[in-house]
């Protein structure tokens, strides 16, 4: 388990902040919003909130937002401390190291003496699981597979050949890194189509977060790759031979054909889809629901179908909405007209 109490003292020098108030006082978690405990921490991020905490609730606010004579923590940055502090109290269950006698480890396997690998898990030959790797039950790791250390994949991961993992990654449930790549020739109304071999692999970077069910397809010829510290979100769905930058955040039900590029610190919104060969540059942002048939410039924002300037779009929607009103003077124009 996590740490059961915390002064506001070791709270505010773990956040960079300043204790307000009494720095000895003691908490024993945090608060949902609009539940307050004398006991827990209230995070509050707006002046509105701040006016309905009892006196007694300590808090954490920035400054400018905190409330006067409250105890608590005064922060710079309200939504990365509130992070930092909720990975504090964060309940976690120690892990022994060790392998199940329910998993079956290939003989020419490599695990870490510190790595955990749970109940019916399968480990094949010349796989590498690195030190404090944690298996949790049900993963089935490929051949030639390398786990980086301190990596976590939940029940139910599959990782197939050749494919690797970086360190400290999170990968959940369900997951799929390294099936085939949807490749096939079009055969015709009279015959078969024809697969495409997917000889490649998948190479996922450091410090990944991958939600449930999500797949990532090898490459055709080359790897499908995914940079450090980038967050992918539950149920994508990612082409083969993509390449997908550091510092990218997608979010859940999005779709990325084949041998898209997404740039650094891109962000795709919720059911974003990118046609394939296509790039999203550096830092753009695409908007939910948006499909994207274009290479989207650096910085960009774009929404909707096909996908342009977000601004653009709006005025386009608009516009539209207004259409059953100029329809109407228009035809009480020509009603007009033919009177005369």
């Amino acid at each position: 388990m996590g740490k059961q109490t915390l002064s506001l003292a070791e709270l505010a020098e773990a956040v960079g902040g300043k204790v307000s108030g009494n720095g000895r006082r003691s908490v024993s978690g945090v608060s949902p919003a609009g539940v307050f405990d004398a006991d827990r921490l209230s995070f509050v991020d707006s002046p509105e909130l701040a006016k309905s905490v009892p006196s007694e609730v300590p808090v954490l606010a920035e400054e400018g937002k905190f409330p006067a004579g409250y105890d608590g923590v005064i922060v710079k940055s309200f939504r990365q401390s509130m992070a930092r502090v909720l990975a504090l109290f964060e309940p976690r269950t120690p892990v022994c190291p060790g392998v199940s006698p329910a998993a079956s480890v290939s003989p020419g396997a490599l695990v870490d003496a510190s790595a955990f690998v749970g109940p019916f898990c399968v480990v094949s030959r010349g796989a590498k699981i690195g030190p404090n790797v944690r298996l949790t039950a049900r993963v089935y790791v490929g051949e030639d597979v390398q786990v980086g250390e301190g990596t976590v994949l939940e029940p139910g991961v599959t990782i197939h050949r050749r494919c690797s993992v970086g360190r400290d990654c999170y990968v959940d449930a369900g997951t799929v890194i390294g099936s085939d790549g949807f490749g096939f020739i079009p055969g015709g109304p009279d015959s078969s189509p024809v697969k495409i071999p997917q000889i490649g692999a998948v190479k996922v970077g450091d410090r990944v977060s991958i939600g449930a069910c999500v797949t990532i397809d090898r490459g055709t010829i080359g790897d499908t790759t995914v940079g450090d510290d980038t967050k992918i979100d539950n149920q994508v769905q990612i082409g083969h031979n993509a390449q997908i930058g550091r510092n990218c955040i997608i979010t859940s039900q999005s779709g990325l054909s084949g041998s898209v590029v997404i740039e650094d610190g891109a962000i795709l919104a919720v059911r974003s889809g990118i046609q394939d060969h296509r790039r999203v540059g550096r830092g753009a942002v695409v908007a939910a629901l948006s499909g994207v048939t274009k290479d989207v410039p650096a910085g960009a924002v774009v929404s909707g179908f096909p996908a342009r300037d977000h601004r653009e779009d709006f005025k386009t929607l608009a516009l539209i909405r207004r259409l059953p009103e100029l329809f109407d003077r228009l035809k009480r124009l020509e009603s007009s007209k033919q009177a005369d």
